[in-house]
């Protein structure tokens, strides 16, 4: 304890950096601005496409419901599952633009947002959790410095999977281009939960009824 007073941060929170700096690889592609032109390219109104970048904040509200569940599944296991769950709906998401010879674009476009829909619900489920875990691991003395560890790390990851995707997109982006960036996410968030497995769990505190 005197060691993490003086500055010390846990044993094993390499991995939560890690795992923050290949989820930002992650989140970037599939819920930023290749997501949004790929539904353009699909014909997406100014209303769909609000509706598709709204999803993210709006599902958060589904941890509500969720912490009920906590106490009984536990951090680390509550947090594997929904960002398991995610990984899988990406590299769905990934197979939609080479669909284009089965289904037509308003197909594609629906088939999308639903994937996406389903990709955010199991995303605000599942981070109910996660502030908590990293409250219970981090002692509040060096909890400065694992946020600022956090943030330079997803700050450099997602400005690495934005360059990337805009050299990978370039000006007239064939399908093709779009399951590659896509993929790349699912990819990257594959790798994430191997970091994320290895950080270390906490026990769950009772909380009063």
């Amino acid at each position: 304890m005197s060691e993490q007073r003086a500055g010390k941060l846990p044993d094993g929170i390499q991995n939560a950096f890690l795992f923050a700096a290949f989820n930002a690889l992650s989140f970037q592609v599939v819920l930023g601005s290749p997501m949004v032109l790929y539904a353009k390219r699909l014909g997406a109104s100014a209303t769909v496409l609000g509706i598709i970048t709204g999803m993210m904040p709006l599902l958060v509200i589904s941890q509500i419901p969720a912490a009920n569940h906590i106490n009984r599944i536990g951090y680390k296991r509550f947090v594997y599952a929904g960002w398991g769950t995610r990984v899988i709906f990406i590299f769905a998401i990934a197979l939609v633009p080479l669909a284009g010879t089965i289904l037509d674009a308003a197909n594609r476009l629906a088939l999308l947002i639903g994937l996406l829909f389903c990709f955010n619900l199991s995303r605000g489920i599942s981070s109910c959790a996660w502030l908590p875990w990293i409250t219970g691991l981090v002692p509040a003395p060096v909890r400065g410095r694992y946020l600022m560890g956090d943030a330079a790390m997803v700050n450099s990851a997602s400005c690495i999977a934005m360059m990337m995707s805009a050299l990978l997109l370039g000006n007239e982006p064939q399908p093709w281009q779009f399951t590659v960036a896509f993929a790349f996410s699912a990819i990257a968030g594959a790798i994430s939960l191997s970091f994320l497995k290895r950080i270390p769990d906490v026990p769950v505190p009772q909380e009063p009824k």
